[in-house]
C-alpha cells in the first residue's frame, strides 16, 4: 500500500513560503528605489524588480526533484511577473498611508529624458505652498497642470519617496494587487507541487 507523501508535501509548502517570504522582502527593496525622485530611479527599481525572485527561488529548488523542473521554471516566471507589479505598488500603498496632505504649486514642467517620454510623460516640478520647499517631481498625472497652478499632493514625512498625487492609489493600483495577490498564490502551489514525487 503506498502511503501518500506528507514530508514531501510539507517540504514543498515550506520551501515555497521561504520562496514567497524573500521575493517579498526583495520587491520591497526595489519598490523604495522605484519610488526615486527621478525616472532614473524608476528604472532603476523596475529592472532591478526583474530579479527579485532569483534569490528565493535559489533558496526554493534546493532539495527539488529534478522531474519538477517544469514546475520550476513556471514558478520562477510567475513570481517574476509579480515582483515587477510589486514594486510600482510599494510606492502608492506607502504614501496613501503615510504620505502628508499638501497643497503644492507647480513651478516647472520638466523635459524628460527624450521627446517621446516628455510627450507620454510630462513630469511636473512642485514647491510648497508657503514655505516654497521643493518637494521633487510629480510624474503620471490625469491632467496636464500649468506652471504657477496649484495642485494637491502627499509628501513623505520620512524623505524615502518622491511625492505622489493626493489619491496615489486609484483603480490601476487596486487591480495590480489583485494581480499581484493571484500569481503569488499560484506561485505558491507550483512550488507546493514541485516537491511531490513523480
Amino acid at each position: 500500500m503506498r502511503h501518500y507523501p506528507w514530508r514531501a508535501l510539507f517540504k514543498g509548502i515550506w520551501r515555497s513560503l521561504v520562496a514567497l517570504v524573500v521575493t517579498t522582502a526583495f520587491v520591497i527593496v526595489t519598490g523604495v528605489l522605484a519610488g526615486g525622485p527621478s525616472f532614473t530611479w524608476l528604472a532603476v527599481g523596475i529592472g532591478l524588480s526583474l530579479f527579485a525572485a532569483v534569490p528565493g527561488y535559489l533558496l526554493y529548488r534546493l532539495g527539488a526533484p529534478d522531474h519538477a523542473a517544469g514546475n520550476r521554471v513556471v514558478m520562477l516566471l510567475v513570481l517574476s511577473f509579480a515582483s515587477v507589479i510589486g514594486a510600482l505598488l510599494v510606492l502608492p500603498v506607502y504614501m496613501s498611508r503615510e504620505g502628508v496632505p499638501t497643497d503644492a504649486q507647480v513651478t516647472q514642467v520638466v523635459r524628460a529624458v527624450s521627446k517621446v517620454s516628455e510627450h507620454r510623460f510630462p513630469a511636473y516640478q512642485v514647491s510648497e505652498r508657503g514655505t516654497g520647499e521643493n518637494l521633487g517631481r510629480l510624474r503620471f498625472l490625469d491632467t496636464e497642470p500649468k506652471v504657477g497652478e496649484t495642485v494637491r499632493v502627499r509628501k513623505d514625512p520620512r524623505g524615502w519617496f518622491n511625492v505622489t498625487v493626493a489619491d496615489p492609489t486609484g483603480r490601476f493600483t487596486k487591480l495590480a494587487a489583485l494581480v499581484v495577490a493571484v500569481l503569488g498564490i499560484a506561485a505558491f502551489f507550483l512550488g507546493a507541487g514541485g516537491h511531490m514525487p513523480d
